[in-house]
């Protein structure tokens, strides 16, 4: 759900793609497949949704999952959105914002990206110390996912919105591991036609961060508290809430 609005802070990664996800400049395969950037992600989405149509009792709060496209050019969808909510912002809780999903094994930390703005990383924190995990701030800032994901329209609008991955420290090969494996992936893969599955995939770090948005969804689901801004957010704005749906 990545993409460049205002332009990303710290230099523009994206690498724009054809009309129909090919390169015809490349030979061979040219096919921006897209596995972990988005594939994972909206496979992580369709997941929690199912977990939480099984969930009894169902939660008190409304809970809406939503696709978003046209991020590239400049967060179309989340824009869309935001002018044309289902639900009224003013009464809209939260978003949680799944991306990408982790490609490797468990992590001993939790990545959260725009860290620092709302207290909804303290629900994000409890959940990730029950997986034996602690949350970090993201560990390369200068690339701006926060400004450049479907976060940004949102945050914008008001609305606490909680973005996180599985971090850099590998849980058996440590934090320089990780660190190569994430520059790797920007370097080679990344919005290129080698963004593809392979039967290597390690995806239990994966399932660590969908049970972490769900203890996270659900908790807000069930509570009538609206999560804040921290004070010192450049997002926070006075105004009126009114009660969840």
């Amino acid at each position: 759900m990545a993409g460049p609005e205002p332009p990303p802070r710290g230099g523009n990664l994206h690498r724009p793609l054809g009309p129909s996800g090919r390169d015809a400049a490349r030979p061979g395969h040219n096919i921006f497949n897209g596995a972990t950037d988005n594939a994972s992600g909206v496979a992580g989405l369709l997941a929690l949704a199912q977990s939480f149509v099984r969930t009894k009792p169902v939660a008190d709060r409304t809970i809406v999952f939503l696709a978003l496209t046209g991020a590239e050019p400049g967060l179309l969808g989340s824009r869309y959105y935001v002018e044309n909510p289902t639900i009224p912002l003013r009464d809209t809780a939260a978003v949680l914002n799944l991306d990408t999903l982790h490609r490797g094994g468990p992590t001993r930390d939790v990545n959260v990206f725009g860290f620092g703005n709302s207290d909804l990383e303290e629900f994000a924190r409890a959940a990730a110390l029950l997986q034996g995990r602690e949350i970090s701030p993201e560990p390369s800032p200068q690339r701006g996912m926060y400004f450049r994901s479907d976060s940004f329209s949102f945050a914008k609008a008001g609305v606490p919105v909680l973005y996180v991955q599985g971090g850099i420290d590998d849980s058996a090969r440590g934090p320089a591991w990780g660190r190569a494996q994430l520059e790797d992936y920007f370097a080679l893969r990344y919005h290129q036609p080698s963004d593809q599955y392979t039967a290597d995939w390690d995806v239990r770090g994966a399932l660590d961060d969908l049970t972490l948005y769900y203890e996270v969804g659900n908790r807000i689901a069930r509570s009538r508290r609206f999560p804040r801004w921290y004070p010192n957010s450049e997002f926070r704005v006075s105004r009126e809430r009114g009660p969840a749906p």
